[in-house]
């Protein structure tokens, strides 16, 4: 039986997430957030009355649908929970008005891949996920022309030609989360003033988005462009001072095929986890959505 994931579960769901990425799950720090989302579909399966495996349904747009934490309890020898999962969330969409299924995986989570392509999905975008740890950088004193002060058609018209969206085929991470660039995406991360911009001679010449994630030691760069290594040196230190005043241990970004800027990470001190090309993200194709939505 799949039902929705109620507070009184907590225990139990935490005790699977437990077992996931060596007791390193990020499950604990967003079960609360879930469970109050209206925005969302948090769903468990039971079976003989005890919970072995959870995940989420989510609108990142009123049209475009994310799929996150499927777990299983590990320790319980039961087959086929994510495709009871998808099933159950294909349901729920029904009759409605969707562009778009998704969702991210790691390299080498075999079961995940091998489970979503036997239902439909396509991997249409590979990435390398890049982490730097923080704890024994210093502040650095930052050039008066990066700011937070610009205007907002001028970092739109920056942006159509940058070439992190453009090798990222216009997509931006947060967290794991991936949203499609968009105005209105464009517009939050201002609103939140979470964008910092490059400007000489009144020109913006790099730009830098940073987000609220939901790992507690993790400060997240959603983009990161420039038009030399000087601005991305500045950029850089900048958002390494955020992470600094946030008193966050690490730092991470999605990272697109970039030689330029994958080159310019890694004389930073950026690392994998394992290889380069390790974060896939998973898409419906149109036709699919259109047999489940019946639109």
């Amino acid at each position: 039986m799949i039902r929705i994931i109620k507070s009184e579960d907590k225990q139990r769901v935490l005790e699977i997430a437990a077992k996931i990425w060596e007791g390193d799950d990020y499950i604990p720090e967003v079960f609360d957030e879930w469970v109050k989302d209206q925005n969302g579909i948090f769903s468990g399966l039971w079976e003989d009355d005890k919970l072995v495996g959870f995940g989420r349904l989510c609108y990142l747009t009123p049209t475009d649908i994310w799929l996150e934490g499927l777990r299983k309890d590990p320790d319980i020898n039961i087959k086929g929970v994510g495709e009871k999962f998808a099933r159950y969330y294909f349901q729920k969409l029904k009759g409605k008005k969707i562009n778009s299924i998704r969702f991210s995986t790691y390299f080498d989570n075999i079961a995940s891949k091998k489970l979503n392509e036997k239902l439909g999905f396509k991997k249409i975008l590979t990435l390398s996920l890049k982490t730097l740890e923080i704890k024994k950088k210093t502040r650095s004193e930052i050039p008066e022309n990066l700011t937070t002060n610009f205007e907002f058609d001028e970092l739109q018209n920056y942006l159509k030609n940058s070439n992190y969206l453009k090798l990222s085929k216009n997509f931006i991470g947060k967290g794991w989360v991936v949203y499609p660039y968009s105005v209105e995406l464009l517009t939050k991360f201002v609103n939140e003033n979470k964008v910092i911009v490059c400007i000489d001679n009144k020109t913006i010449r790099g730009a830098a988005f940073y987000s609220d994630v939901s790992y507690e030691n993790i400060f997240w760069i959603s983009l990161i462009d420039a038009e030399d290594e000087r601005v991305y040196e500045d950029l850089l230190n900048c958002l390494i001072n955020h992470a600094i005043e946030l008193k966050k241990q690490y730092i991470e970004i999605l990272v697109p095929e970039d030689r330029r800027l994958l080159s310019f990470l890694k004389s930073k001190d950026f690392k994998s986890w394992e290889q380069n090309n390790d974060f896939y993200l998973y898409e419906l194709p149109e036709r699919l959505i259109r047999k489940i939505t019946f639109q």
